[in-house]
């Protein structure tokens, strides 16, 4: 369990590297290289090349297609779309928020990254995150896969996002608050 100090101002997330074999999940796996195939020998898909019936399985309720708004000094990030699980589990709608309308620090900042990441490295990110939702309440894990989307093939306008979640209890290996635990967040190496 790796521990960050929580009296800094402001806090930092180290970015590793992950094989796409050592995605844990199945489903997201087959995403990553579902988005991978869509390139059409650009660095970035484009929205239209993603159709959402070629989707893996079981991935479609679970996904959020964001909009990346403003300029690179003032980037936000809007909800477009959001699956019925996602809905179902957040309890309200999202759509047409921007995540800092939508999410409370510090997983607001955590999600930043993780987006922000993805759109300026041009690769799909893969993490993993206490839940946290309502103020300090944890009630699981999340993990996720961000994949930026562009409309030009180079520059991400887009971010989609496929997210599942672990209940407490039930299959974790965290234990501590959002102050005490960092999350794990990498970069898809394709390789």
């Amino acid at each position: 369990m790796t521990v960050f100090d929580t009296s800094r101002a402001e806090t930092t997330y180290s970015l590793g590297r992950v094989a796409l074999p050592d995605i844990p999940d199945e489903r997201l796996r087959k995403l990553a290289l579902y988005w991978y195939s869509r390139r059409n020998g650009q660095p970035l898909p484009s929205r239209d090349d993603v159709d959402p019936l070629d989707l893996p399985s079981g991935v479609l309720p679970n996904m959020i297609l964001l909009d990346i708004v403003g300029s690179e000094r003032y980037r936000r990030f809007r909800f477009r779309l959001v699956g019925t699980a996602i809905y179902t589990h957040v309890s309200r709608e999202l759509t047409g928020l921007h995540i800092d309308e939508a999410l409370p620090e510090p997983y607001l900042s955590y999600v930043t990254f993780t987006h922000t990441t993805a759109a300026d490295q041009r690769l799909p990110v893969y993490s993993e995150t206490l839940y946290h939702d309502q103020g300090n309440f944890v009630n699981g894990i999340t993990y996720r896969l961000v994949l930026p989307l562009a409309s030009d093939g180079e520059v991400a306008d887009m971010i989609m996002v496929a997210q599942f979640w672990i209940r407490g209890g039930e299959k974790s290996r965290w234990e501590g608050n959002w102050r005490t635990v960092q999350p794990l967040t990498q970069l898809v190496d394709f390789g």
